[in-house]
């Protein structure tokens, strides 16, 4: 039996009220005696200090006197007030034990201080539930199960547990403090040399695929809960939502989403998840070999929610777009990782592991080649909005040189039209080069609008009558706009479609197809377009609460 069945096995007696000889099942099960026994002691823990603060409640309560609420007052005034003290930062020096230094971080569910165990002289992370005394039974929960899920582990990876327990209604746990950096801290200065990030996320898949075997799924890897020590072992922090298998802790529901958008697999991104699997963190590996190479993580925006769109729908560009020192190898490894189907990825991550070594070794890789149509698709996810531009950009060159050819049209406009085109696409791809760039990618998405704007007016104005058909184009840039989501770049290709129509007006003869009356109802239309896309992006983003 493995551990992890084992340990669910104790669970699911615990939760039935059955009684379960310990001494016997360790003695059947030697080669996991030491986990095992671990793994009690941190649960026996964690259910002395609940049930110390459950009599400790009940004492309260029971000693209320309905015309004297006083002690109960004032019960929710310390708690208030140390709830308004953990919030600026001014917990007490001491801690039962242990001597608090200074605050290390802070998270969604917990604070992290730096301590000293008085008695050891021993140095610890010091981690205490976010909500004090006013922490609901769910984040007790769910903190008790990122100090089991921890525990359970023993690897140079994953950073060991020392103790766990509660004090004056505080559930708080201690683990080894580690001097050194995480991965986002230390790629602000730039790109990490890609046989380094190897190096690194090699033996993070080493440390994730222990935690596998042993039934730990983490569900929250990313740059900031990887620390670096100071001998450069990278050590995996944060289990707090990490999930044990075989168990079910009732902590999330289907559609609940909970981690980091930007290192989450699509198939949770959905919210339609309902087991974890190993596919969850090797995704999570990948986006983080991804984030070390490229300086940039795999998908960015302003908001959750236009992560989450882009991490459903999009294909991230190649690290090696992003830094010249990534070559194909990274590149291929990157994509395996953070393929869409979790069925297409590494299926685990010693897999990814022995990828990364053969890259580290100067090995080949075993890299299929795709067909026609797959590369084609991984070009679409990537750069979609190059690819619908070339596509346009050249279906109109073709036409224009079939005209030229059946037509026989005077010599002088097609040179100065096809040169137009081919300026055109030369600036989609000098801005796709941008795009890619998270810094820079408002500008060049804006820069880009215009420039479209103004070629496709010009192209217009010099092409022969009837140029009616032609305006078509207008609306369609407008609709293309907004696939980004972004209310601001629809309002704008709106107006600069506009303009760019009105410049029409003292560019073609008047009596062409810029009338009056035809030119207002036009920009009504425009106008009517871009209000519809901003109705449909407000109910769009009205969802993004839900993601945030």
């Amino acid at each position: 039996m493995k551990l992890e069945e084992l340990i669910a096995l104790v669970m699911q007696k615990e939760e039935a009220g059955l009684s379960l000889d310990v001494e016997k099942l360790l003695r059947d099960y030697p080669e996991h005696a030491a986990e095992l026994s671990e793994f009690l002691r941190i649960h026996g823990q964690i259910k002395d200090a609940q049930r110390s603060y459950s009599e400790e409640t009940t004492s309260l309560l029971s000693g209320l006197n309905p015309s004297n609420p006083a002690p109960f007052s004032s019960a929710i005034a310390t708690a208030h007030q140390l709830s308004d003290s953990w919030n600026m930062g001014d917990l007490p020096r001491v801690f039962g034990d242990y001597e608090i230094l200074e605050e290390i971080d802070r998270g969604g569910m917990g604070v992290v201080y730096k301590a000293r165990h008085k008695r050891l002289s021993r140095l610890v992370a010091l981690k205490l539930i976010r909500s004090g005394e006013l922490a609901s039974e769910e984040e007790v929960q769910r903190f008790r199960s990122e100090a089991e899920a921890a525990a359970a582990l023993s690897h140079p990876g994953i950073v060991p547990i020392y103790e766990v327990g509660m004090l004056n209604g505080l559930v708080y746990y201690t683990m080894a403090y580690i001097e050194g950096k995480n991965l986002a801290e230390v790629v602000a200065a730039g790109p990490m040399d890609p046989k380094e990030a190897a190096r690194i996320v090699s033996k993070l898949c080493m440390a994730i695929e222990h935690a596998h075997r042993s039934g730990v799924y983490h569900r929250d890897l990313k740059p900031a809960n990887v620390l670096l020590d100071n001998s450069g072992q990278p050590i995996i922090i944060d289990f707090g939502l990490a999930k044990i298998a075989h168990r079910d802790h009732q902590l999330t529901s289907t559609g609940q989403l909970l981690g980091t958008p930007a290192y989450m697999p699509p198939e949770h991104a959905s919210g339609r998840a309902r087991v974890p699997n190993a596919g969850f963190d090797v995704y999570s590996l990948g986006a983080i070999l991804y984030f070390l190479c490229a300086g940039q993580p795999p998908f960015s925006g302003p908001t959750p929610f236009d992560v989450l769109m882009q991490v459903l729908d999009r294909a991230p560009p190649n690290p090696s777009k992003l830094s010249r020192r990534v070559g194909h190898d990274i590149d291929y490894i990157c994509q395996h990782a953070l393929e869409k189907v979790p069925a297409n990825r590494y299926q685990s991550a010693s897999e990814l592991a022995d990828d990364l070594q053969a890259f580290l070794r100067g090995d080949p890789l075993d890299c299929p080649r795709p067909n026609l149509p797959a590369r084609l698709e991984s070009w679409w996810r990537r750069e979609p909005i190059l690819v619908s531009h070339v596509c346009g950009i050249g279906a109109t060159a073709i036409i224009v040189a079939v005209s030229y050819l059946l037509r026989g049209e005077d010599s002088a406009p097609f040179p100065f039209r096809m040169m137009l085109l081919l300026t055109w696409l030369i600036a989609c791809y000098a801005l796709q080069y941008w795009v890619v760039r998270a810094r820079w990618r408002d500008i060049a998405c804006l820069t880009w609008a215009t420039i479209d704007v103004t070629i496709y007016t010009t192209l217009i104005a010099f092409a022969d009558p009837p140029r009616s058909m032609l305006l078509i184009g207008y609306p369609m840039l407008i609709v293309a706009s907004s696939q980004f989501y972004r209310q601001r770049f629809v309002i704008y290709m709106t107006s600069v479609c506009a303009a760019g129509f009105l410049m029409l007006g003292t560019l073609v003869p008047k009596d062409d197809f810029v009338k009056p009356d035809f030119s207002a109802i036009f920009l009504m239309g425009l106008g009517v377009i871009g209000l519809s896309l901003l109705s449909v992006i407000r109910r769009i983003r009205g969802l993004s609460a839900y993601c945030e």
